[in-house]
Order: structure tokens, then C-alpha cells, then sequence
């Protein structure tokens, strides 16, 4: 990996070194990830930050222990990855990403882990499988609509799963409500932008925050565990979503109008 580095991010260096998602520190986004960081260290938390030889961010891993995350699985003594982002198309340098993840499976072995769990899926806003197939992770569950729990282990313990009352989760969920967590500094502009357009449609959206990973595992309708729009038990949405989408949502899924032709 000639020519780059990798800082690990804590609560030392946090506000120094940023965590890659948002550049933009007064940003509200930036803000409550950055005050969700500072408790997840406490829990375990690491962030590899990749740099450039300049010192430009170039991607990022960001990974917990199973029994803190905030992904809807049971992983007890593996590793989970929340994130990792690779600006691969703009490098001309391969095999970033792999390098970010063999610190990840390195730590999990020299700590006496199982393992290393990540949940992917088809849809959007979810990591591509294809590099963690071609490190050696395994596919062991699946979980609607198009999520799977990828494994590599370096223990023989049992491997981690995806819970199995999906319906029973949808169905304690009633009105339009947003349930969400911090974890993703993205999240921020869906919480401010979506509820005035509720509003405008006669409709009020309830937000409702998961404030700690064991509520988040046990509540959230979605293997993604960060970001849950639902209504009257149904799954309108499983990741962040602009303004322009919800009113879409709104108005095909749930027929509703604005009142004011907005």
C-alpha cells in the first residue's frame, strides 16, 4: 500500500482527524455523529481512517464489538462492520479496501474473536458484497428485503444471525413514524427535511430515536438498524431518503396530497 497510510480514530483525535462521512463541522449531521462517536469509543468503536501521502482522507472502516452494534444482528464475540468506504475510482491504487478490512479480521484474531461480520445487501446505501466475498467472508443469513450477513471467521464458534420477527417488529409500529439512530451523519438532513413534508401533506411524522444498540437490535424493523420509515406496520423505506422521495412515498404509497399544492 506504497504511498498511503492508516491513522486510527478515537476520542483523542476525533475532532482533530474527523471520521471521513462529513468535512463540514458545523454541519448537523457532523454534529450528532460526532457526539454519538464519542460514547461508541467508550463501547468499543474503532474507525481506520485512510490517508493519501498528501494527508487526504482517501476511505474509512468503521467496526464494534458484535454485542455493541447497531446493525440488527446477534454477533456475540465477533467484530461487525458498520461502514467502509474506499474512494477507489478517484486512486490509482487496488486493494485499499482489503487492506482496511485485513486490520479489522487482524484485530478479531489477536483478541480471540470468532470473527468479522458485515451485512450487505442488493439495495442502496449498503456496502457491495463483492469485496468482502473476495476476502474470504462467507454469506451465512439473509433478512427481507435484500439483506445478507457475510462472515469470516477466525475462531469455530457459532456464527451470528439475523433475528426472525421481522413482522412482529412492523407490527408494534403504528402511525407514520422515523425510526432512526446517529450512526449515520447523513441521517441529519432526513430528520430535518422530512417532517415539514409530512405536514404539508396532513400527516404528522413521528421521529422516533433508538438512544442505545441494545433497544436498536430489539426495535428496529430492519437488518440496517439506522434508519426506518414505517407506517401502520409497513416498511416504506429502510435507508435515508431526500425530501423529494418522501413526498413520493406519501403520495403513491399512502395516497395523500398536499394541501397547499406544495
Amino acid at each position: 500500500m506504497t504511498g498511503f497510510s492508516i491513522v486510527t480514530v478515537d476520542a483523542e483525535n476525533v475532532e482533530e482527524t474527523g471520521f471521513f462521512c462529513l468535512k463540514n463541522k458545523r454541519h448537523a449531521g457532523y454534529l450528532a455523529k460526532r457526539s454519538w462517536l464519542q460514547r461508541r469509543f467508550e463501547e468499543g468503536m474503532r474507525i481506520k481512517l485512510l490517508l493519501t501521502e498528501g494527508g487526504k482522507q482517501a476511505g474509512f472502516l468503521e467496526y464494534i464489538p458484535g454485542e455493541n452494534t447497531w446493525r440488527v444482528i446477534r454477533a456475540p464475540n465477533y467484530l461487525v462492520i458498520h461502514c467502509l468506504w474506499v474512494k477507489s475510482g478517484q486512486l490509482a491504487s487496488r486493494g485499499l479496501a482489503s487492506t482496511l478490512l485485513q486490520h479489522c479480521i487482524d484485530d478479531a484474531a489477536t483478541t480471540g474473536l470468532e470473527g468479522v461480520a458485515v451485512v450487505t445487501s442488493d439495495g442502496p446505501w449498503m456496502a457491495n458484497k463483492g469485496v468482502f466475498l473476495k476476502n474470504g467472508f462467507v454469506p451465512v443469513d439473509e433478512a427481507p428485503s435484500s439483506f445478507q450477513l457475510l462472515v469470516r471467521r477466525t475462531g469455530g464458534g457459532p456464527f451470528p444471525s439475523f433475528p426472525n420477527d421481522w413482522d412482529e417488529r412492523l407490527s408494534r409500529c403504528r402511525d407514520l413514524q422515523l425510526l432512526y439512530t446517529n450512526q449515520c451523519p447523513y441521517i441529519g438532513k432526513a430528520i430535518a427535511e422530512l417532517p415539514p413534508v409530512a405536514e404539508r401533506h396532513g400527516i404528522q411524522l413521528h421521529l422516533v430515536e433508538m438512544v442505545d444498540s441494545v433497544e436498536a437490535r430489539e426495535r428496529m424493523p430492519s437488518p440496517y438498524g439506522v434508519f426506518s420509515l414505517v407506517y401502520e406496520g409497513r416498511l416504506l423505506a429502510d435507508h435515508p431518503i431526500s425530501a423529494t422521495r418522501f413526498k413520493n412515498i406519501l403520495q403513491k404509497d399512502l395516497s395523500l396530497q398536499p394541501k397547499n399544492n406544495s
